[in-house]
């Protein structure tokens, strides 16, 4: 699935496929071993490119960036642009908060992304300083729900409760995907080691980041992790 989003001579085309910032035929993702998006495109200029389906700010400012296309400076904060790999930026109140809490596509399937996605780059282009209070982000309010254990892991339902930002050990599942991670670089490998033994066992690939690992096949993989958990509360 894609749509196009055009900004005067600039145009955005989000896609279902991409994870990350596509510019002139060449994705851009932040891996476990890269520099962040946002670093890897800052000084490249297009007036066309491709990014993930999400309102995320990891992607969509430095797409904008790339454009030309002016936003509100305090998304080039330092704080902000970094705090993708730095969970307790959420545990105190923030403008980026309040912006998630208002065009989060976190937990949609991709249709219901797209008009929460025009709204989101509508906001952002349209605001010459950013109105918005700080809040904390109201998700961390909800429940967390857990659905079993694998290989050491909590396995948390991510549709409520916002575990992956309280704690981020533990593999979450999404509407689209399923992500392993741990907060603490110390435990990266133990991440990466059972991302790399699932994927092996599912001959597939995982999108592998700081800390953390995605599988876009979220029923294969939660099929696997679930038949795993079993057998692990059982022992």
């Amino acid at each position: 699935m894609e749509f196009p989003i055009i900004i005067g001579d600039k145009k955005l085309t989000f896609d279902s496929s991409l994870v990350g910032v596509m510019v002139s035929g060449k994705e851009f993702i932040a891996t476990k071993d890269s520099p962040l998006i946002y670093d890897q495109i800052k000084d490249r200029h297009e007036t066309q490119l491709r990014l993930q389906m999400s309102s995320n700010t990891s992607t969509l400012i430095p797409a904008l960036k790339v454009l030309g296309v002016p936003y509100p400076v305090y998304f080039d904060q330092e704080d902000v642009v970094k705090s993708q790999n730095d969970i307790t930026f959420y545990w105190k109140k923030s403008q980026l908060a309040a912006y998630y809490n208002r065009y989060s596509t976190d937990n949609m399937l991709y249709p219901e992304r797209k008009q929460v996605i025009k709204e989101a780059v509508a906001f952002i282009v349209n605001s010459g300083s950013l109105d918005l209070p700080e809040e904390y982000l109201t998700k961390l309010n909800e429940p967390c729900k857990l659905l079993g254990f694998y290989a050491g892991f909590p396995i948390f339902d991510s549709s409520t409760g916002m575990a992956k930002l309280l704690s981020r050990l533990g593999i979450h599942v999404g509407p689209e995907s399923i992500m392993i991670s741990t907060p603490l670089d110390e435990h990266a490998t133990l991440v990466y080691d059972t991302a790399t033994a699932i994927g092996s066992a599912l001959k597939i690939q995982g999108v592998y980041k700081k800390n953390r690992v995605t599988f876009s096949d979220k029923k294969l993989v939660l099929d696997f992790l679930m038949k795993g958990a079993l057998g692990k509360s059982e022992g």
